[in-house]
């Protein structure tokens, strides 16, 4: 099981196409099931991913609609390829016509009165025939100003509206747009279990092997959903319940774990990190540092940092912030590192601070 172990690490590394290994966005998008859609999270994953980053080219994905910004897998916001984005939505969540939205948005904190919620919606339609976030969107609908977002929340759950983001890869002003408009139609719909089962195996592809439990975690679907998915797509079983696709078997079994070293800086909520159940996140993090994190509660309890891969393996996490135009960086570093590695490291983060278009940069460790 240890040559398993680390066989994993390096195998998943290769297929999450970490260390530049993407022609473009639209390879990394396909590949991974998409990335988290708040920014910068959603450029840092492609950052990490693509051989180059061109700012134009990831603006058009949304501009062009080469990508939409839908709710997905355990209800969050993913960046999604256009022609798997109604695909997957239907294998993640409820059906759009499903009394459970109303359900959730009866709820304290965010509620809708049932009874206004058809013409709210109306209204909304009526106004995003273009992309507008929620400052423009006031006064332009007939939605009180305090419900407008739960309002726009909800319809973005039963496809009616599309999430748009800003021109800026920190920023996350975002602006929502009719389906129909945007997508030059409503979304074709895909029976709930064979959109599961095309969902099983794309997870498989990416984040395989993995155990059916991983997949209903991610997912955020029920057990005997999962199971059931998985009962519909060749896979073999190779231990411990881990599961890979069968059409991959020969290429894992050929698989050799590179030579050198490498170094990768992944983003708070990075699909990669997000990808397994708690329990199932060895391959790239050891138990006893899972907390620094997730925390004490997992992903569940909100976090996700951004993550130092050295090899394939977590030796850190790191948050950032922005005050004026410099960027702050802290490092919780797991272990002391050599003068070559710090280096390395220090490069890594002026990378993503020229990226991000910050003007100075400041690294402390806690």
């Amino acid at each position: 099981m240890p040559d398993l172990k680390n066989k994993l690490t390096h195998w998943s590394y290769q297929r999450q196409l970490l260390g530049k290994k993407a022609e473009n966005f639209e390879q990394v998008l396909d590949s991974i099931i998409g990335v988290y859609s708040n920014h910068p999270t959603a450029a840092l994953s492609l950052f990490a991913r693509t051989k180059s980053f061109e700012e134009q080219a990831f603006y058009d994905l949304d501009k062009k609609q080469k990508a939409y910004r839908v709710p997905a897998m355990r209800q969050s916001v993913y960046w999604l390829p256009k022609a798997e984005a109604p695909v997957i939505m239907d294998a993640t969540l409820d059906p759009a016509d499903s009394m459970n939205w109303e359900k959730r948005y009866s709820q304290s904190g965010r509620k809708i009165p049932p009874e206004n919620y058809d013409a709210w919606a109306a209204s909304i339609l009526k106004a995003t025939t273009t992309p507008l976030s929620v400052k423009e969107l006031k006064g332009k609908t007939i939605v009180p100003d305090d419900k407008l977002k739960f309002v726009l929340n909800r319809m973005a759950f039963e496809r009616k509206i599309l999430r748009v983001g800003a021109k800026s890869l920190r920023s996350n002003i975002i602006s929502y747009v009719s389906t129909e408009i945007w997508n030059g139609g409503t979304f074709e719909k895909t029976d709930q279990e064979n959109a599961q089962a095309r969902l099983a195996k794309k997870y498989l592809k990416a984040f395989g092997p993995a155990r059916i439990k991983d997949f209903q975690w991610w997912a955020g679907i029920t057990a005997t959903a999962a199971k059931a998915a998985f009962s519909q797509i060749e896979t073999v079983d190779l231990d411990e319940n881990l599961l890979l696709l069968k059409e991959d078997q020969k290429d894992f079994e050929a698989f050799e774990i590179p030579k050198g070293d490498s170094l990768n800086i992944l983003p708070q909520w990075d699909s990669y990190i997000m990808g397994y159940a708690p329990d199932g996140r060895e391959r790239f993090v050891h138990p006893e540092m899972q907390h620094q994190i997730y925390g004490k509660l997992g992903a569940t309890g909100g976090n996700g940092l951004g993550t130092i891969l050295i090899n394939g393996k977590a030796h850190g996490a790191w948050t950032s912030r922005f005050k004026g135009t410099k960027m702050e960086i802290s490092l919780n570093l797991f272990e002391k590192i050599g003068a070559k590695l710090k280096k390395d490291l220090q490069n890594k983060f002026s990378e993503i601070g020229t990226l991000l278009e910050a003007k100075g940069l400041l690294i402390t460790k806690h």
